[in-house]
C-alpha cells in the first residue's frame, strides 16, 4: 500500500522520496497527482482515497489550494476545483497554468449543471466529475485522464445533451424570462419591460410552450428558473 506523500502550501517544488513511498527499484513510477481546493476537510481527503489505492498507483506531490505551487509540483494528474474561493482565478486560467507544466486536468467540483461541465471541457479539462462521486468512480476517472482519455460520467453527459437542446427565444422572450426568473412579479416585469402584465404574461407563455416543445415542461416560477439556470439562459453575459 502507497504512502501519500503530500506537499503542504509552500513556494518550493514538491520532490517526494518514492523509496519512502514504497517504490521498489525496477518497478514502475506511481502516478503522480495533485490535489486543489480551497477547503482543507475536501482535499486532505481526497488524497488519503488516492494514496491508498493500490490498484491505483499514485503519489500525491501536491494538496492545497494555489494553481500555481499545484504547477511546482510537477503532477501528471490535477484534481481542480473550479471554485477556490474569494480572490481565486477563473478555472481557464487554472488548467492552462496546470497544462503548460504537462499535467491532465480533472475538475472535482460540488457544481453539476450544464454551464459549468461545459465551460471546463472548452478550456482543456480532461474530465468532470462532482464530489458526491463514489470512490470506485473517481479512481476510474484519474485513470481515464491519466490516459488523456475524456471522461464523463453518465449522469452528467446526460446533462450535457439535454442542455444541448434549449428553446430558440426572442430578445423579448428572453427579458422577460430573466426578469420574472429574478424574483418579480409580472407587473413588475412589465413595467421594467414597458409592456404591459398582460404581454409579459404572454412572452412567459411563449417560453414555456417553446419548452414544452422540446420535451421539458416548465410550469412553476420555481422549474422556470432552475431549468433556464441549468440551459445558461439567465446569464446576460451569454
Amino acid at each position: 500500500m502507497l504512502t501519500p506523500m503530500i506537499k503542504r502550501s509552500s513556494s518550493k517544488r514538491a520532490m517526494p522520496d518514492l523509496h519512502s513511498a514504497g517504490v521498489g527499484v525496477g518497478a514502475p513510477l506511481p502516478l503522480r497527482v495533485a490535489v486543489i481546493d480551497d477547503h482543507e476537510l475536501v482535499r486532505e481527503g481526497l488524497a488519503s482515497i488516492i494514496g491508498a489505492q493500490p490498484r491505483l498507483p499514485a503519489i500525491v506531490v501536491y494538496c492545497g489550494s494555489s494553481v500555481e505551487e499545484a504547477a511546482m509540483a510537477g503532477p501528471e494528474v490535477a484534481l481542480l476545483d473550479i471554485d477556490l474561493g474569494p480572490g481565486s482565478t477563473a478555472v481557464g486560467h487554472g488548467v492552462l497554468a496546470l497544462q503548460e507544466v504537462g499535467a491532465k486536468v480533472l475538475v472535482v467540483s460540488a457544481f453539476e449543471d450544464a454551464p459549468a461541465v461545459r465551460s471546463a471541457l472548452e478550456v482543456g479539462a480532461l474530465g468532470f466529475v462532482p464530489k458526491r462521486v463514489s470512490v470506485d468512480a473517481l479512481l476510474e476517472a484519474i485513470s481515464t485522464v491519466a490516459r488523456g482519455e475524456l471522461y464523463l460520467s453518465i449522469d452528467l453527459a446526460a446533462i450535457l445533451a439535454a442542455a444541448a437542446e434549449t428553446p430558440n427565444l426572442s430578445p423579448r422572450e428572453l427579458d422577460a424570462l430573466r426578469l420574472y426568473a429574478s424574483g418579480l412579479k409580472l407587473t413588475a416585469v412589465g413595467h421594467r419591460m414597458g409592456i404591459s402584465p398582460h404581454t409579459a404574461k404572454e412572452y412567459l407563455d411563449r417560453v414555456r410552450v417553446k419548452y414544452a416543445n422540446i420535451g421539458r415542461e416548465v410550469r412553476t416560477r420555481t422549474e422556470l428558473y432552475a431549468q433556464a439556470n441549468r440551459d445558461g439562459l439567465l446569464d446576460e453575459n451569454a
